[in-house]
C-alpha cells in the first residue's frame, strides 16, 4: 500500500510500543491532533530499509521524504520522537535528517526543517535523561500492578539481567516482566497494546511532561 499524509501534524516513532503509547496520549489526555507511524511501516516502499524499524529506520523513513508524497503539501509540521537510550540518540536523529537533505535542529530543544516544514525531536524519558519508553512507563506498571516492582526485581537479578551491560535492554526487560507475569488476557503483547486498550494509563502524572510538550508544540514550531 502507499504511503500517504492525513493530517496536518506528521509524528515518526521508533516503534508500534511507541505508537500505541503516543496514541492513547494524545486522544485520551486531547492534545493537538497527529498522524503517527513507526519508522518500519512508512519507510519508502522498495527501499532497501523497507520493514526497518527503531531510529535506525528514520534514514530510511526520511528517504523520499517530500513533495512527491501524496498529502505533503497539507502537513504543517514534524516531530521524531525517539527514545534517550544511548550518548548518540539525538545525533543519530540529526543524522537521520542531514543525510536525507534535510536541515536538522541544532540541539533537541530547536527546530530543523523538511521541504520548508518544521522538524522538531522529542526524546524520550527527555533531552536531559537518558531512557527509553520502558523506563518512562514503568511508574505506570507499578500502579497497575503494585508487586511488579519487587516481583520483577526479583526475576532480573535471579536471571542475571540486572547486571547487563545495556540499560535500555534491562528497562525492555523489566517492562515485559510485568507485562508476561501479570497480564494473563495477552501476555506476549508489548506495551503499546496495554495502553490501546487502557489497560495501562495515559493519565499517571508521570507523563506531565510529555503532555506539556505536546500543548506548546504549535508554539515550539512557529503554526497556527
Amino acid at each position: 500500500m502507499t504511503f500517504e499524509f492525513t493530517k496536518t501534524r506528521f509524528l515518526l516513532c521508533e516503534g508500534d510500543d511507541d505508537k500505541g503509547f503516543l496514541e492513547a496520549l494524545i486522544n485520551k489526555r486531547g492534545l493537538p491532533d497527529f498522524q503517527v507511524c513507526h519508522a518500519a511501516e512508512c519507510n519508502e516502499a522498495g527501499s532497501d530499509g523497507k520493514g526497518v524499524g527503531g531510529r535506525s529506520g528514520f534514514i530510511h523513513s526520511l528517504n523520499g521524504f517530500g513533495p512527491i508524497i501524496k498529502g505533503f503539501s497539507a502537513i504543517k509540521a514534524i516531530l521524531l520522537v525517539t527514545d534517550n537510550d544511548t550518548i548518540t540518540s539525538f545525533t543519530d536523529v540529526q543524522q537521520a535528517l542531514t543525510v536525507n537533505g534535510h536541515i536538522a535542529p541544532n540541539a533537541p530543544n530547536e527546530v530543523g526543517s523538511a521541504h520548508g516544514k518544521p522538524v522538531a525531536v522529542l526524546m524520550i524519558p527527555s533531552h536531559n535523561e537518558q531512557g527509553d519508553l520502558e523506563k518512562l512507563c514503568f511508574p505506570e506498571i507499578v500502579r497497575v500492578w503494585p508487586k511488579a516492582e519487587e516481583c520483577v526485581t526479583a526475576f532480573l537479578k535471579c536471571t542475571g539481567a540486572d547486571a547487563w551491560n545495556k540499560a535500555s535492554s534491562i528497562n525492555k526487560a523489566r517492562a515485559r516482566s510485568a507485562t508476561v507475569g501479570f497480564y494473563e488476557p495477552t501476555p506476549y503483547m508489548g506495551i503499546g497494546h496495554l495502553f490501546r486498550h487502557g489497560v495501562l494509563s495515559v493519565e499517571n502524572p508521570c507523563f506531565n511532561p510529555l503532555v506539556e510538550f505536546f500543548q506548546n508544540f504549535d508554539a515550539r514550531v512557529g503554526i497556527s
